[in-house]
């Protein structure tokens, strides 16, 4: 017999999500739109199905390690809050998020709510088994990727490759000519001329 243990998580909490949305019991909150899941958070959920896909995760984690109370879920959707220059500090995630998660599954009788806190019933269980096998012959579609902006690349010229300037060798390379002659050479000439000067007259 499947079982949840059987399958995948990310599998099974998706095709459950989707089992979610056609219950009318199951409905995110008018606030769930641009509430933070935890105050580790810094935005709230991208994806608009999020209160789907918590809620599946809830009624799973409830099946294997229940019964559970609000605080105890809180610690597993914690995360590391980043306080700048100071180490980072894990926080809890949201209590009201869960809370209500939990008070949507009960009115689905999924869920069973006593003393020792939640846990799942009969019908959640036989729910989640029922999902679990559908999931290993029908799994569901992959998640999407995040499409990157396409950098624009720099224009070729019409002929296909960049031109090369011409290149020069070195030997090639003319030396720049010495105009100006040194000091001492300067004073040479300067003395001869004189001498020359002295011996005419």
């Amino acid at each position: 017999m499947t079982t949840v243990y059987d399958v995948p998580a990310d599998l099974l909490i998706r095709k459950v999500a989707e089992a979610l949305k056609n219950r009318q019991e199951i409905k995110p909150p008018v606030w769930a739109a641009f509430a933070k899941t935890g105050v580790h958070k810094e935005l709230p959920p991208e994806d608009p199905d999020w209160w789907y896909i918590r809620s599946a995760a809830v009624l799973r984690r409830i099946y294997i390690d229940g019964p559970l109370g609000v605080q105890r879920m809180r610690s597993f959707y914690g995360g590391k809050k980043d306080r700048g220059s100071k180490p980072n500090a894990f926080r809890k995630g949201s209590g009201s998020i869960l809370r209500k998660a939990f008070q949507q599954l009960e009115a689905c009788k999924f869920v069973v709510h006593d003393k020792t806190g939640r846990k799942i019933s009969p019908a959640g269980q036989s729910f989640l088994d029922a999902m679990a096998k559908e999931t290993l012959v029908n799994p569901p579609a992959p998640v999407p990727k995040k499409v990157q902006p396409h950098k624009a690349e720099p224009k070729k010229p019409e002929g296909g490759k960049a031109e090369k300037k011409p290149s020069v060798k070195k030997s090639e390379q003319k030396k720049p000519e010495k105009t100006d002659t040194s000091k001492a050479e300067q004073k040479k000439s300067e003395s001869k001329e004189v001498k020359k000067a002295e011996k005419k007259e």
